[in-house]
C-alpha cells in the first residue's frame, strides 16, 4: 500500500514538473500570399494582348486573373501551372506569375 502510494506521488511530482516547462519555440511560418482579383490585366484583353501585358505592372504574382482561350501564348505566359487552370467557355481564368516569364 506504502509502495502504491509513493509511485502516485513519484508520477504526479512527475507530471507536475513536465507541465511547468515552458513550451518549446514553434518555428515561424511565412505569411501565406494574399491574393486578389486583377483587373487592370482582364480589363487590358478587351482592348490587346500587348495592353494586358502593360498592366501586369499593376498586379502582384498570385492574383487571379481571366485571360481569352483564344490567346493560348498569355495563358502560357501568365499562368502558374502548379495552381488551379480553369477554362469558363471563352475564357481561361488563372493564378498569375509575376514577373512575366522573358520570353526568347
Amino acid at each position: 500500500m506504502i509502495a502504491r502510494g509513493f509511485t502516485f506521488t513519484a508520477l504526479f511530482a512527475a507530471s507536475s514538473a513536465s507541465a511547468q516547462a515552458p513550451p518549446p519555440n514553434a518555428p515561424a511560418r511565412p505569411l501565406p500570399i494574399v491574393s486578389a482579383y486583377c483587373l487592370p490585366v482582364s480589363a487590358g484583353f478587351l482592348e490587346s494582348e500587348a495592353k494586358a501585358s502593360e498592366e501586369m505592372r499593376k498586379c502582384t504574382r498570385g492574383d487571379t486573373v481571366v485571360i481569352p482561350a483564344r490567346s493560348p501564348g498569355a495563358v502560357a505566359r501568365m499562368c502558374d501551372f502548379s495552381k488551379a487552370v480553369i477554362a469558363l467557355g471563352e475564357n481561361v481564368v488563372c493564378v498569375l506569375v509575376f514577373p512575366e516569364r522573358a520570353s526568347k
